[in-house]
């Protein structure tokens, strides 16, 4: 059984912008809520809550539910050790946390009636705000 680890040092705060970068990483089916219990790959209940829940089914078989609890600061990932090692290669929390700022940098370039371009140079991805 994989322990839940939840990610302090990962805030993200803004709900909206949360859910599209979910949605951009193929996370498309989200529970929303107060409080939802999170689930273990065996269909185990676990003491774990948070707000906002990715159910396992969408993940894979072998899978954890995903969570986001709402602190005052924002929402922090609540993610199994099985399931950081695994999604996206290892690489979940770092693939949040870009498609997180790509949908910041989209917000403001809309708040400022700009554009976004995206270029990436290797494994850097560089983003212009054109206003």
């Amino acid at each position: 059984m994989s322990k839940y680890l939840m990610f302090q040092d990962y805030v993200l705060k803004d709900r909206r912008l949360l859910l599209a970068a979910l949605a951009a990483l193929g996370y498309t089916e989200v529970e929303e809520g107060e409080a939802l219990p999170l689930f273990g790959y065996q269909g185990d209940r676990r003491p774990e809550t948070a707000e906002i829940v990715v159910r396992r089914r969408f993940l894979g078989a072998a899978s954890n539910d995903i969570g986001f609890s709402r602190t005052p600061e924002g929402y922090v990932p609540v993610i199994s050790e099985y399931d950081q090692r695994a999604l996206h290669s290892g690489q979940l929390l770092v693939k949040l946390r870009t498609a997180y700022s790509e949908q910041v940098v989209q917000e403001v370039a809309r708040r400022v009636r700009g554009t976004a371009r995206r270029t990436v140079e290797g494994s850097v991805i560089k983003i212009q705000v054109r206003f």
